[in-house]
């Protein structure tokens, strides 16, 4: 999967080169609300965005702008983020000793790969649109409780290693380094060069290799930064 993964950024870079003269780029980054919902048989672990699972951390981006037609644009993105969740324990009422995560973080190098409409105005323009995205987990870490009767007994911090070595987040589950999904952004680009940005994600891969439960991520992003140059001057 790493070599389809490199074979598809390459072939990305090789469409960029014969336009490059209309290309712009940007840098920005921003404040980050990711949630990443689990469910299995016992029920959801997780809740969504707009819940008290939520993590908070930063992202930054690389902001890559190629003209299509008039006002329409592709708007891919570089991005590295945290995704992730607080986690609550599954309801057991077992005597047995249990182990549940606690807390997640997952880092990614996430490429969004928009098309967006640029709307003129007399200070900028508006700029909104949406598409699919694919990212690459570089690690990760999560804390995990050892649980008797509902009571925390200890906590442990483990790295997620994205291989089969990994024990998983919870017993049975480990995770896979790819995921996918869609996004829709909204922002505004100043005369100035300053850009606001605002992303909504959510994924749609299972990132349980085990299948012994669905894990999807999803995030809410606010950005602030500034375009290196225009592809309209």
């Amino acid at each position: 999967m790493s070599k389809i993964f490199t074979l598809i950024f390459l072939v990305f870079l090789a469409f960029l080169f014969p336009v490059h003269a209309q290309v712009s780029l940007g840098l920005r980054g921003g404040y980050t609300l990711s949630a990443t919902q689990i469910k299995n048989s016992q029920g959801y672990k997780s809740n969504s965005i707009g819940t008290n699972s939520q993590l908070k951390n930063l992202h930054a981006d690389l902001i890559i702008n190629v003209p299509v037609y008039k006002n329409l644009h592709f708007q891919p993105l570089v991005r590295y983020i945290t995704k992730g969740a607080y986690l609550r324990p599954l309801p057991d009422k077992s005597t047995l000793l249990t182990e549940s995560a606690n807390q997640l973080k997952l880092h990614y190098l996430e490429v969004p790969m928009n098309l967006v409409l640029k709307i003129p105005v007399s200070i900028g323009k508006i700029v909104i649109g949406g598409g699919p995205y694919v990212a690459y987990g570089l690690d990760g870490s999560y804390d995990l409780d050892l649980l008797y009767n509902g009571t925390v007994l200890s906590t442990e911090s483990h790295d997620v290693k994205f291989n089969y070595k990994d024990r998983g987040i919870a017993p049975g589950v480990q995770l896979s380094r790819f995921d996918a999904g869609a996004n829709v952004a909204l922002g505004f680009e100043f005369n100035n060069l300053m850009v606001l940005g605002a992303n909504l994600s959510r994924g749609y891969t299972n990132l349980d290799r085990t299948s012994s439960a669905r894990i999807t991520n999803s995030y809410f992003s606010v950005s602030l930064g500034i375009l290196l140059n225009r592809e309209d001057y």
